[in-house]
């Protein structure tokens, strides 16, 4: 089931003015990955950062009016499990599960870690997609005006962007 967002974002933490022409960010010493903890980033600087993403999720379901979501896909790659502890959370989520507000910032923080990868949606109203190099897309039926303010006050950006996740 496809979202109909008339909004689409890109949320990540690196700054567009270090992009070339054809949108190519430029910074080689930019960390892109959990599994650079404690070569290219602090694990303190990393959950720093994974929390701005995780409240970025809240902050655009609060402007929504949502609370809860549901998985609209879901790949979990084994290597990562044992290491984050996520075996009995993950073994109950699967495609489809309408998941809470709860269950959705465990999802992300997995999936920023690359332990899964997911989709999540709420009807054809929002959506949260998940891209390589911690890329993070956002979709809605709102503006969002408010959430797009506030998530860039944390330092995060947030820049107008169709998801490259979306089904044609």
């Amino acid at each position: 089931m496809g979202v109909m967002a008339l909004f689409s974002w890109r949320i990540t933490k690196y700054n567009p003015q270090n992009r070339d022409e054809r949108g190519n960010y430029l910074c080689a010493y930019e960390w892109t990955s959990f599994l650079e903890v404690g070569t290219k980033v602090s694990e303190e600087e990393y959950l720093r950062i994974e929390s701005k993403y995780i409240n970025a999720i809240t902050i655009y379901m609060g402007e929504m009016g949502l609370n809860r979501g549901y998985i609209d896909a879901l790949e979990i790659w084994s290597d990562g499990v044992p290491n984050q502890n996520a075996s009995p959370f993950l073994s109950k989520m699967w495609v489809g599960k309408c998941v809470t507000l709860k269950e959705i910032q465990e999802l992300a923080k997995l999936t920023l870690r690359e332990v899964i990868w997911c989709k999540l949606r709420f009807k054809k109203k929002f959506f949260v997609h998940f891209g390589y190099d911690y890329y993070m897309y956002i979709g809605a039926d709102n503006e969002c005006l408010k959430a797009c303010q506030k998530v860039e006050e944390s330092g995060l950006y947030v820049e107008d962007f169709l998801s490259p996740y979306l089904e044609q």
